[in-house]
């Protein structure tokens, strides 16, 4: 057994044990369109067509052929709508009407270029151009926003919401993603009462579960609920190994240091491949790390703010990487404090914050209290702020690193 878990190790040292020992998803899947948002690209995207697909119109005007010696006065010989294009050859000094959208097939009717209606004096006849102009003036080029066989997406890329809007105009239908992530979560302890069931007097509820649920399906996982394992090693050892087969991550809150009572952290060291097990963090240092069956094992504290914690800090990039996500991700803000503080020498310690305006300037002010048991620091703050394992003494006005909850979970 390694014997690395004795010691406290690094933030830092953790995140790249983590990173390192990734196997990473391979299982694909077919989706519609419709459904791939936020899902993973699995296969580069290319285009098939040239968007737009022939020359059109960029305003509501009029188009003509501009040669050295053209009339300003033209006559109106028909006209172009979007979907409806003019499919006969105009001669010089003759124009169509022409709306927004619409083709300029050049090939056929030989128009060059467009004047906007603001810029004519027109009747149903005649249109009179009474502004400067020069050839090419308000035709969108063919291919202009995307040619065909151009790369449009990388493999890796997470769909967004405003994606569909490009992928839509390629005409794409189908798309090949990365199956989502199976993860199993369970809570353990003898004191916990499973939500919303009625608890006896000396239960607590168990505050972790549903957040942890909620926050895998926010990344993109399909999560499996465990249920809560008791105190009970044979229990604790029944479920597990009976349910890692079908997972691709297994995840516990609690149960994980080295008391008496906590008999997942017992589990953990007689059966897993243990890669880091306490940290030099705060909150959380009791976060355990390793493998089970070569299926990945996450232990998290109990205590619900260090679970969110260390969920956030730890287990979000390494969740996302195996997801098959390759974006470089740029998620923290780097802003001055409105605080003043002592800290641990070389423990790496996460606050709950905020961004507050001062003077029309722009500052991380943290919540009252520290303590890792308030769980209101969570519900009543914007999000993380990281002070360096490096650091000793926090200056007002020095410069921190600041995670917000949601650009996170993005």
């Amino acid at each position: 057994m390694n014997d690395q878990h004795k010691n406290l190790i690094s933030f830092k040292s953790a995140k790249k044990i983590m990173l390192r020992t990734l196997n990473y998803k391979t299982k694909t899947e077919i989706k519609n369109l419709k459904d791939c948002q936020d899902r993973i690209l699995a296969k580069d995207i290319f285009s098939e067509i040239n968007v737009p697909e022939f020359d059109n119109s960029a305003v509501d005007g009029f188009g003509f052929i501009n040669s050295n010696e053209i009339n300003r006065e033209l006559k109106i010989v028909g006209e172009s709508k979007p979907g409806k294009p003019f499919l006969k050859a105009i001669k010089k000094n003759q124009a169509i009407k022409i709306y927004t959208g619409a083709y300029i097939l050049k090939d056929i009717t030989k128009v060059n270029t467009v004047c906007m209606e603001e810029d004519c004096d027109s009747d149903r006849e005649k249109v009179r151009i009474i502004k400067k102009f020069k050839t090419g003036n308000n035709i969108r080029i063919k291919g202009e926003d995307v040619k065909k066989k151009q790369k449009i997406f990388s493999s890796g890329r997470k769909i967004r919401s405003i994606d569909l809007a490009q992928l839509s105009s390629l005409g794409v239908k189908k798309l090949k993603v990365f199956k989502k992530i199976r993860v199993g979560i369970f809570s353990s302890g003898d004191e916990l009462c499973e939500f919303p069931k009625k608890k006896s007097r000396y239960e607590i509820y168990d505050a972790n579960k549903l957040v942890l649920v909620s926050l895998f399906k926010k990344i993109g996982c399909e999560v499996v609920d465990l249920g809560i394992i008791k105190d009970n090693y044979s229990e604790t050892k029944k479920l597990i190994l009976k349910k890692i087969k079908s997972l691709d991550v297994i995840v516990t809150s609690g149960g994980i240091s080295k008391s008496k009572t906590d008999k997942v952290g017992k589990f953990f060291e007689e059966n897993a491949e243990i890669e880091f097990w306490r940290m030099s963090i705060k909150p959380g240092r009791p976060f355990a790390f390793g493998k089970v069956k070569n299926t990945p094992f996450i232990g998290l504290p109990g205590n619900p703010v260090a679970a969110i914690i260390t969920f956030f800090m730890l287990v979000i990039d390494y969740i996302k990487i195996l997801s098959g996500l390759r974006e470089n991700q740029i998620i923290e803000r780097i802003l001055p404090c409105d605080f003043q503080m002592k800290k641990k020498k070389g423990r790496t310690e996460w606050l709950r914050g905020r961004i507050i305006k001062k003077k029309n300037l722009h500052y991380l002010t943290k919540f009252q209290s520290t303590g890792s048991g308030i769980i209101s620091s969570i519900s009543q703050s914007q999000g993380i702020i990281e002070l360096d394992e490096k650091k000793e003494y926090i200056k007002k006005g020095s410069l921190l690193k600041f995670y917000r909850y949601e650009d996170m979970l993005n």
